[in-house]
């Protein structure tokens, strides 16, 4: 199969995880006027372990501490970008938590900077400040707009970054189900305190199992489409069309909710995703 052909299935498989992501967010925001959000990671993160188990039986390989220490790093970034998703998803419209969980690839520079003490390249920093700029505007932090919910959801998106750089560094040393494994496995012992914290057990009632079935299930299938969209095309082409994701959440929120994004909120998709096309155009001719 010729790079053409890969690059077009990468696409595809791009816009499907962005399609079955919008459907675990629906579920999820649903679910959660029922039940806790740390109830439903412990349930999402469970099913996933399991069903990821029995793919790792004779594969296991003793580890150093070096690779355990990136495995805490990325299963904690990717437990904390979807705890903060989800509480997001409780408090603002689903387009604007999707959007500000998206925002991901901008804190990706600063989470490289903190972990290897890499300085960001200067042609980085226009893209950088057109995209935070965006998110300015999503945001919109003057006293009488300010919302702090916006904030949780931003911080979803560091999550996910630092969730992102380290995959990238276990990716040369351990396979793909192993890193979804230990990830989902520590994101449900995460799950467990925080649950016993807030008051909240893991009982959930028999009318929600459909919402929190959907969420497994969706998210399960998108993390499986996720990894075969960058086996198949380069980040550079994979991080814009991942963008398609916040059409759908926009979509999905007005016909469900009603929520009609308002002129600030589009001026920031549209600040953001010339940010994304403008930072991998400098990837794409450096590398």
């Amino acid at each position: 199969m010729d790079d053409r052909e890969l690059i077009k299935k990468g696409i595809f498989a791009t816009i499907a995880y962005a399609f079955v992501m919008s459907l675990t967010a629906i579920a999820a925001k649903q679910a959660q006027t029922v039940i806790a959000v740390s109830t439903l990671v412990f349930w999402q993160s469970l099913f996933c372990v399991l069903v990821l188990l029995p793919q790792m039986r004779g594969r296991w390989q003793k580890r150093p501490w070096s690779v355990w220490r990136i495995h805490f790093l990325r299963s904690f970034g990717g437990f904390i970008g979807f705890l903060f998703y989800y509480w997001a998803l409780n408090h603002i419209p689903l387009v604007e938590a999707s959007l500000l969980r998206t925002c991901a690839p901008l804190c990706v520079p600063f989470i490289v900077l903190a972990l290897h003490g890499i300085r960001i390249p200067k042609a980085r920093w226009l893209p950088l400040l057109i995209g935070f700029a965006g998110v300015a505007f999503v945001i919109q932090p003057t006293p009488s707009h300010l919302n702090p919910w916006h904030l949780v959801g931003f911080v979803s998106a560091i999550g996910l970054a630092l969730s992102m750089v380290t995959t990238r560094m276990l990716s040369h040393q351990v396979s793909g189900q192993e890193t979804l494994l230990v990830y989902f496995a520590v994101s449900c012992l995460l799950s467990i305190p925080l649950m016993l914290w807030q008051g909240d057990g893991v009982v959930v009632p028999l009318d929600v199992w459909p919402l929190v079935g959907v969420v497994v299930t969706t998210l399960y299938i998108g993390m499986f489409l996720y990894n075969k969209a960058y086996t198949y095309a380069p980040a550079s082409i994979v991080s814009p069309v991942s963008y398609i994701g916040v059409a759908f959440s926009g979509f999905w929120g007005l016909v469900i909710w009603h929520h009609v994004p308002d002129i600030y909120a589009v001026l920031g998709v549209v600040l953001i995703f010339m940010s994304i096309l403008i930072s991998t155009r400098i990837a794409r001719n450096r590398g």
